[in-house]
C-alpha cells in the first residue's frame, strides 16, 4: 500500500492483519481445515502495482480510501472467481500446470522480492525504486538486513522446525536496538511503525462508496478485471499446491475443489473488512506439524486467535520492526525461490557432449527437452520482472498451450511394414504363401499412435503420400489413436477419398462400429463416407481381407470355392501316388457348418484335421480375437495329436467345412507300419508348425512394441523434469 504514503501505512497494516485472521477462521471451517492462509509476496507485489496503477488513473480523485474501496471491490471480484473455480471443479487445474512454467512464475516472484527489498536492505525507503541502489548506502541498515537475513537461513537450513523468518526479524530487531542505543541512529532505516486499527474504517469504506462515482470505474474494467483473475489464478494455483503438498506429508486426502471454494470465501471475507488477499503456505503450515502429526482444524483456528490477541494487545511489537530488518528476511525468502536450473541448464547443455565430440539421438533429445524447458522458465521469469506477475501468469498459460500442442504433434506415425514383413494369421497353402510373400510391398500397414488433430493428421497425409508407387492397399493400425477431433476426421476421410481416386485403398482397422472415434469421422463424412471409408476391426483381419484382394487380383486358385486333393494340402505335400492313397485311406472325411465348434480348450487331442473345403479359425474362448485362422489345405490340431495332450484353443469353422479327419491311433499305427511315410508327414506338419509360430511371433512382436509405445520419449521427458526437480529439491 505504499503507493498511497506512508500516513496510511499502520492502518493498511492493521487492515491486512485482521483480513488474514479472518481468512484462517473461514478457511479452516469451510474447507477441510490443517491449512494455514496469510498474504504472500507475490500478491503484495501484485497488490502494490496495482494500487500504483489506480492511483495514476484516479489522478486527483486517488485518495486513500477511494482506492482502498476500488482494491476492496476488485479482491471481491477474485474470491467470487476463486469460489467459482471450485464450484466448477478445476481442482485438477494444477496437474496441467507444466514444470517450467511454474519454475519460471517461482524464479519471477523471487526476482521481484529482491528488487523489491535490495533499496530497502541498503537503508532507503520502502516503495524505492531498483534506481536507488546506487545511491550512498546505511551501513547499519545494510548489518541489520545481513543479520536478518542470516539468521533466518540458518534457522531454516538447520532447525527447519523453528519459525526462521521470525527469529530474523527478532535478530534484525535486536542489533538495530543495540545501534540505537550506541548512537548510530543516523545510518539506520525507519521502523514498520505500529499497525492501528483505523478509526471508522468501515464507515470511510462508506463514504468513499457514497460519494464514488461509479462511472468513473468503466476505464478502469479491464485493470480490475485482469488484477481479479490473477490474483484468482495464483490463489488458486497456491491453494491446490499446498493441499497436494501438505496432503502428502500429512498421508491425508481432501476434496480440492471444497479447499478452492473455502480459500475463495476467506478471501471475500478478507477483502470486506479492508484485507488483502490470503492464500495457503506450506512453511507456515509446516511450522506446526511436529513429528509428521497432524494438524487439526482447531488448530489453525487456535493460530487466527493467537494472531488476533496479538495485534489487539500488543500492536507495538510490530511497530519495534526495522524495515531492513524486514528486507533482510524477504531477501532470504526470495533467494531460495530462484531455481538453479537458470544458470545450471546452460552449463549442461554446453558440456554434456559424449567423448568423440557427437551426440547421440538420445543425447539431441535431452537436450532439446532440457533447452526448450529453460527458454520457457526464463521467459516466464522474464516477464514477470518486466511486465508484472499478471502478464507473466497469462505468458505461463500460453506457454502451457504450446507446451500441450507439441507434446501432441509428434509424430503420429509410429511405423510402416510392408507386407513383406507382415502377414495375416490366415495360413494358407504353400504356393499361394509363397506368392503372396512375393507380393507382398502392394501392401503397407502404418500404425499410428498419439492424437490425431489438424497438425498430426497432416502429417499422415504427407507419409501415406511418400510410400513406395506399388503400394495399392494401405492399412491404418489406429489402436494407438486414443483421441480424434473434427479437424483431424475430416482430413482422415479427405486421405481416404484421395485413396479412392487415385485407384488404391486406404483401410481403416481397429475401431469397431460403436466406437466413438469412428462415429466421429463418419459424421464428418457423412453420406459420401460409404465408397471410401473401409473400416475393419481388427488389423489381422484388414490384413486378411486384402490379402484375398490381391489374391482374387493375380488370379490364384480360389481354394475355398473348390475341394482340394490331399496333395495340395500340407500334411500331403510331396507325397508321391502310393503314399498318398494310403494316407488317404486312414482319413474319414468330415463336415462343419459354418460356426461350428470343431473342438474346444481343453478337449482330448484325438485326431488332427486338414481342411480341403472351407476355412478353420483359433480362438480362444470367449474372445472374437483369434490366434489364427486356416485356409483349405492346412492342418490344425496337430500339437495335441503329436504330444498325446489336450486343445489348447478352440477350433470354429469360419465357412462351411470339408475336413479329412487323422486320428492319433491311425497316425500312431502308421509310425509303426509305415516309418518313412510318417516320417514325411511329420515334415510337413514340423515345416507347417514353424511357419505358425513365425506368424504368431511376428504378431506378439507387434502386440509387445504396441504396450511399449512412446515410453523412451515420455520416460526421457519425464526423467529429466524429474532430475530437475530432484537437484532443486536438494537445494
Amino acid at each position: 500500500m505504499a503507493p498511497l504514503g506512508a500516513a496510511f501505512g499502520p492502518g493498511a497494516m492493521m487492515l491486512t492483519l485482521l483480513g488474514v485472521v479472518l481468512a484462517n477462521a473461514i478457511a479452516s471451517l469451510v474447507g477441510g481445515g490443517r491449512l494455514v492462509s496469510g498474504a504472500r509476496a507475490s500478491l503484495a507485489l501484485l497488490t502494490a502495482s496495482f494500487v500504483a496503477e489506480l492511483v495514476r488513473r484516479l489522478g486527483p480523485l486517488a485518495d486513500p480510501w477511494t482506492v482502498a474501496l476500488v482494491l476492496v471491490l476488485s479482491l471481491v471480484g477474485a474470491g467470487v472467481l476463486q469460489t467459482a473455480f471450485g464450484l466448477l471443479r478445476f481442482g485438477g487445474i494444477v496437474k496441467f500446470t507444466p514444470y517450467p512454467v511454474r519454475v519460471g512464475l517461482t524464479t519471477g516472484i523471487g526476482l521481484l522480492l529482491l528488487i523489491t527489498a535490495l533499496p530497502v536492505a541498503l537503508g532507503h525507503g520502502i516503495g524505492s525504486g531498483w534506481e536507488s541502489v546506487f545511491l550512498p548506502l546505511a551501513p547499519g541498515a545494510v548489518a541489520v538486513a545481513i543479520t536478518a537475513l542470516l539468521v533466518a537461513w540458518l534457522v531454516g537450513r538447520c532447525l527447519p522446525r523453528f519459525p526462521g523468518a521470525l527469529l530474523g526479524l527478532i535478530a534484525g530487531a535486536a542489533l538495530h536496538a543495540v545501534l540505537q542505543t550506541s548512537g548510530s541512529g543516523a545510518s539506520l532505516s525507519p521502523t514498520l511503525g505500529a499497525p492501528v486499527l483505523p478509526s471508522g474504517a468501515l464507515e470511510h469504506l462508506g463514504l468513499a462508496a457514497t460519494g464514488f462515482d461509479f462511472q468513473l470505474l468503466r476505464p478502469l474494467l479491464p485493470a480490475i478485471a485482469s488484477y481479479a483473475l490473477t490474483v484468482a489464478v495464483l490463489c488458486s494455483l497456491d491453494s491446490l499446491l499446498a493441499t497436494s503438498i501438505v496432503d502428502g506429508r500429512l498421508r491425508t486426502t481432501r476434496d480440492a475443489d471444497r479447499e478452492l471454494v473455502a480459500q475463495g470465501l476467506s478471501n471475500i471475507a478478507s477483502a470486506l473488512v479492508g484485507g488483502q488477499a490470503t492464500s495457503p503456505s506450506v512453511p507456515r503450515t509446516m511450522t506446526l506439524i511436529q513429528g509428521g502429526h497432524s494438524v487439526h482444524r482447531q488448530t489453525v483456528l487456535g493460530y487466527a486467535t493467537v494472531l488476533a490477541l496479538l495485534i489487539g494487545l500488543t500492536p507495538e511489537l510490530i511497530g519495534w520492526l526495522p524495515s531492513s530488518a524486514v528486507a533482510g528476511v524477504l531477501v532470504a525468502q526470495a533467494l531460495p525461490m530462484l531455481a538453479p536450473v537458470h544458470w545450471r541448464t546452460p552449463r549442461e547443455l554446453l558440456s554434456h557432449r559424449s567423448q568423440d565430440g557427437q551426440s547421440s539421438a538420445w543425447d539431441v533429445s535431452q537436450r532439446n527437452l532440457l533447452a526448450a524447458n529453460w527458454a520457457i522458465s526464463s521467459a516466464v521469469a522474464l516477464g514477470a520482472v518486466l511486465l508484472g506477475l499478471g502478464p507473466a501468469v497469462l505468458l505461463g498459460a500460453g506457454f502451457a498451450v504450446i507446451l500441450f500442442v507439441r507434446a501432441n504433434m509428434r509424430d503420429v506415425v509410429r511405423r510402416s511394414v510392408s507386407g513383406l514383413q507382415r502377414r495375416s494369421l490366415k495360413m494358407r497353402p504353400p504356393a499361394v504363401a509363397e506368392r503372396l510373400l512375393r507380393e507382398g510391398n502392394r501392401i503397407a500397414v502404418v500404425e499410428l499412435e498419439g492424437a490425431l488433430f489438424f497438425g498430426t493428421a497432416d502429417d499422415l497425409r504427407m507419409h501415406l503420400q511418400a510410400l513406395p508407387p506399388q503400394v495399392e492397399t494401405a492399412i491404418l493400425d489406429l489402436h494407438q489413436v486414443h483421441e480424434i477431433d473434427i479437424t483431424g476426421a475430416r482430413i482422415l476421410f479427405e486421405i481416404a477419398e484421395d485413396w479412392r481416386l487415385s485407384g488404391r485403398r486406404l483401410v481403416l482397422a481397429e475401431w469397431t462400429a460403436s466406437d466413438q472415434r469412428r462415429r466421429a469421422v463418419e459424421a464428418v463424412a457423412g453420406q459420401a463416407a460409404a465408397p471410401s471409408l473401409h473400416f475393419v476391426d481388427t488389423t489381422d483381419l484388414a490384413m486378411e481381407q486384402v490379402e484375398d484382394a490381391l489374391i482374387a487380383r493375380l488370379a490364384l486358385a480360389k481354394d475355398e470355392e473348390r475341394t482340394l486333393d490331399l496333395l495340395q494340402t500340407t500334411v500331403g505335400y510331396g507325397l508321391d501316388a502310393s503314399e498318398l492313397a494310403l494316407l488317404e485311406s486312414v482319413m474319414k472325411q468330415v463336415r462343419f457348418d459354418a460356426g461350428q465348434v470343431i473342438f474346444q480348450q481343453g478337449d482330448p487331442g484325438d485326431a488332427l484335421y486338414v481342411s480341403v473345403k472351407g476355412e478353420i479359425g483359433l480362438q480362444m474362448p470367449g474372445s472374437r480375437r483369434r490366434l489364427a485362422s486356416f485356409a483349405p489345405g492346412v492342418s490344425v490340431g496337430e500339437m495335441a495329436v503329436l504330444a498325446h495332450g489336450v486343445r489348447s484353443a478352440e477350433a470354429v469353422a469360419e465357412s462351411d467345412v470339408v475336413a479329412l479327419r487323422l486320428s492319433v491311433e491311425a497316425f500312431d499305427r502308421m509310425k509303426l507300419e509305415q516309418p518313412v511315410l510318417a516320417a514325411k508327414i511329420l515334415n510337413n506338419i514340423v515345416l507347417h508348425l514353424a511357419n505358425r509360430v513365425r506368424a504368431l511371433t511376428g504378431e506378439l512382436s507387434h502386440w509387445v512394441s504396441r504396450s511399449s509405445t512412446g515410453r523412451a520419449t515420455r520416460l526421457g521427458t519425464f526423467d529429466s523434469i524429474a532430475a530437475t526437480a530432484s537437484r532443486e529439491a536438494a537445494d
